[in-house]
């Protein structure tokens, strides 16, 4: 009997203290979250913090959500711009997702397979439950998949859905410095020595562009109240034809202000948001976001593009004749727009559902209607930088309505190089969006732009591999077997007296130009492998055939 009361004093020991302690781990649990809780609420706005959800200390973020997180901690100076580790982003990125993402590597690798199918987080320890989901999910992706150009092995990694991955990883930016193209010069190496140039390093935190968006917008209150013009756009008073023409002029060019500050400064938004992206989250406590690793190639049975295009024509560079092939193959919503549109242009522009091509610089995108804002790409060609210049100079000698003739007429072709800005990194001027008006020649900063930009666009043809653009175009922008005698604008003048001197000299004066072109080709063998290169072959293939 002692006996047995004994037995029962221990049990019911073991189970008051064994109740206590489930009782103080539930406090300490609870305290740890309400921590975490308030750490997050510290750098995250508003805004934002109802997509952000805490899970076992760790916090799950959209790419998008934290980008804003960043951008809004980038333009309050808090991040140090000295970046020590820039390098993790490039060398360590699976080791650091690897060992801070989760605990358990088995456990994370079954979460990002059911990242957006299998809710059911606390079955992480059952490893036979989740294959057996993995496999379930898979099934149920097929179809989806065939339709958003991803293998059925490919999950979402995070991203609200598929087409945002997609674009995602068709944007070079991300995966210039931590993929194998970087290693590799694809230039004509007997042509090009890369060897003598250097990309030079963003020097800026913000813009010191002037001037900024608030002055301009203060000085068109200012022009409006002038001509007294209302809030909706329309004068109060009859203004006469000149006093009309004389306002839409000074408005467009108030309106072009507007448009380089807000390049410059999203441009250093954006790049010191991506530059820190990884060190930032780390220091936070915010899961590393990993790049997409998609299974090639990927599924071309659509475009891998949406529309609409923004075709970023580059002189001399066969732009004119691609507006031929885009024409053919959409038939309507496409519109060739030379410069940047003023108010009248604006409303051609957003009715181009399709494609808008022309010489208007970076930065058409600020007038898209605010559909168009979330579909639209960039797309682009470029050229040997020695033989763009050297055509273009050869174009405006021969066409006598251009305004850039008589240079051309009175100078020989090293004379134009020192009084004609179209001699000197044309080509960055333009994928920068920084004109002649704003800067004679462009700076490193300018370049850096530039960069930027050319790694931001969706898909970057090559003139010299012009046959093979217009393969690739079939499987990005939806191309069937486009005539390649359809050419437009070709020079009619030959070249002459171009010595070994006069090249030397172009090479020069347009280093910048020189390293685009090399990135360009990087982004075009990307390109082609992304669609798979048999895939590739076939079309270039039944395009070749029609020669």
């Amino acid at each position: 009997m002692r006996f047995y009361n004994y037995k029962l004093i221990v049990l019911i020991f073991t189970i008051i203290m064994v109740t206590l302690s489930s009782f103080l781990i539930t406090i300490n649990n609870n305290n740890s979250n309400k921590n975490n809780n308030t750490n997050i609420k510290k750098i995250v706005s508003k805004k934002s913090i109802d997509l952000i959800t805490p899970i076992n200390k760790l916090v799950i973020v959209e790419k998008d959500v934290v980008k804003e997180v960043i951008k809004e901690v980038c333009n309050n100076n808090l991040i140090n711009t000295n970046n020590k580790n820039n390098n993790n982003y490039n060398d360590n990125n699976n080791n650091d997702n690897d060992n801070d993402n989760n605990n358990n590597n088995n456990n994370n690798n079954n979460n990002n397979n059911n990242n957006n199918n299998n809710n059911n987080n606390n079955n992480n320890n059952n490893n036979n439950n989740n294959n057996k989901n993995n496999s379930d999910n898979n099934n149920n992706k097929n179809n989806d998949n065939e339709k958003n150009n991803l293998n059925e092995k490919d999950d979402l990694y995070g991203f609200k859905d598929k087409q945002s991955m997609i674009n995602y990883y068709l944007t070079y930016q991300y995966y210039y410095n931590i993929e194998d193209y970087k290693n590799k010069q694809y230039v004509n190496k007997s042509k090009y020595d890369l060897s003598k140039y250097q990309i030079p390093e963003v020097a800026k935190i913000q813009s010191d562009f002037k001037p900024t968006i608030k002055e301009t917008e203060i000085s068109i209150e200012k022009l409006n109240g002038n001509y007294k013009i209302g809030i909706d756009g329309n004068p109060t008073t009859n203004l006469d034809i000149n006093q009309q023409k004389k306002y839409n002029e000074d408005f467009y060019k108030l309106s072009l202000k507007i448009v380089k500050a807000r390049i410059w400064s999203d441009f250093y938004s954006n790049y010191w948001r991506d530059k820190n992206f990884i060190e930032y989250s780390i220091d936070k406590g915010l899961i590393p976001f990993e790049p997409p690793k998609l299974s090639l190639p990927l599924n071309t049975s659509t475009p891998l593009l949406t529309t609409p295009y923004i075709f970023l024509h580059l002189p001399k560079v066969g732009g004119s004749s691609m507006i031929i092939h885009f024409q053919k193959h959409f038939k309507q919503g496409v519109l060739q727009q030379w410069a940047y549109p003023d108010s009248k242009d604006i409303i051609k522009v957003q009715n181009a559902h399709n494609l808008v091509l022309g010489h208007f610089g970076y930065g058409l995108h600020y007038v898209l209607k605010e559909d168009s804002q979330k579909t639209y790409n960039y797309l682009t060609m470029l050229r040997d930088p020695v033989d763009r210049v050297i055509s273009h100079y050869f174009y405006h000698k021969s066409t006598t309505f251009d305004e850039e003739h008589i240079p051309a007429r009175d100078n020989n072709l090293e004379q134009w190089l020192e009084v004609s800005p179209r001699g000197t990194n044309e080509m960055t001027r333009q994928l920068s969006g920084i004109t002649v008006i704003e800067e004679f020649a462009p700076t490193n900063e300018t370049f850096n732009l530039a960069m930027y930009n050319l790694r931001n666009m969706k898909f970057v043809g090559i003139t010299e591999r012009f046959e093979e653009t217009l393969a690739l175009l079939k499987f990005y922008t939806g191309f069937d077997n486009p005539d390649v005698t359809d050419k437009k604008n070709v020079g009619l003048l030959k070249p002459y007296g171009v010595t070994p001197e006069i090249i030397q000299k172009i090479k020069e004066k347009n280093w910048m130009d020189i390293l685009l072109y090399e990135e360009a080709l990087k982004m075009f063998e990307r390109q082609i492998n992304i669609v798979g290169r048999d895939n590739f072959e076939n079309q270039l293939n039944k395009i070749l055939k029609k020669k």
